[in-house]
């Protein structure tokens, strides 16, 4: 009895999948479904065909860090993490979005390793500043796409925004001050609040307005 069950047990462990024998290419797919803090932290040691893929460029050409605000996020040190992150890029980072940490530090660590960054979205990063910004975007004059929430912006950020992005296609920002960055940046297709500029961005697709009560839709910008 004993000799047929073993048989049955080798039988079956012979009909399994060997995982480790998937292409790469789809595992690489897989592991990107877990949020980057969830590979740098746990999935990258569960074997060396894990920590190959993870150290290939390729994973790191997007990266989201969010913090969730729950128990999770207390056992990971979030700056750390998306420094490594840049870090395992290796230059090829396209599209980077932060919420709910960060500092100015940070955010020159990012643009300085990171010549392709096309997008930058930073939402609740309550510790960077207008000053960290406005020296970030000076570095990044392939940038595409521009979000920016919860983050305070004056003039002259956005100034500096409209001379140093003039590829900039996308930008949103709970901010007043948006007109100033309109002169410098005529391929604009998307562009949050403001609804004054929609007559000097003849490309714009998008305009994104929320939560403005005092808006008169039957106005002037009808």
């Amino acid at each position: 009895m004993a000799s047929t069950s073993t048989a049955k047990l080798s039988s079956a462990m012979e009909e399994s999948p060997n995982w480790l024998e998937m292409p790469h290419e789809l595992m690489a797919n897989i592991l990107q479904r877990l949020g980057t803090a969830e590979i740098l932290n746990s999935a990258r040691e569960v074997c060396t065909t894990w920590l190959g893929i993870c150290k290939n460029p390729e994973m790191w050409k997007v990266i989201v860090m969010h913090k969730s605000f729950d128990d999770r996020d207390e056992d990971y040190d979030l700056e750390r993490l998306t420094k490594q992150a840049v870090d395992l890029s290796c230059g090829e980072l396209i599209d980077i979005s932060i919420k709910g940490f960060g500092t100015d530090e940070l955010l020159d660590y990012i643009v300085l390793r990171s010549c392709k960054l096309k997008r930058l979205s930073l939402e609740s990063c309550f510790a960077m500043s207008e000053s960290g910004v406005n020296h970030a975007v000076k570095r990044v004059p392939q940038l595409e796409e521009l979000h920016i929430s919860d983050i305070f912006i004056n003039t002259e950020c956005m100034e500096a925004i409209g001379r140093n992005c003039p590829q900039l296609k996308s930008f949103v920002v709970n901010s007043c001050n948006a007109l100033a960055i309109v002169n410098n940046v005529p391929e604009l297709r998307r562009l949050g609040l403001l609804e004054t500029i929609l007559n000097e961005c003849p490309f714009l697709e998008s305009p994104y307005i929320d939560m403005c009560n005092n808006l008169d839709l039957d106005g002037d910008l009808k």
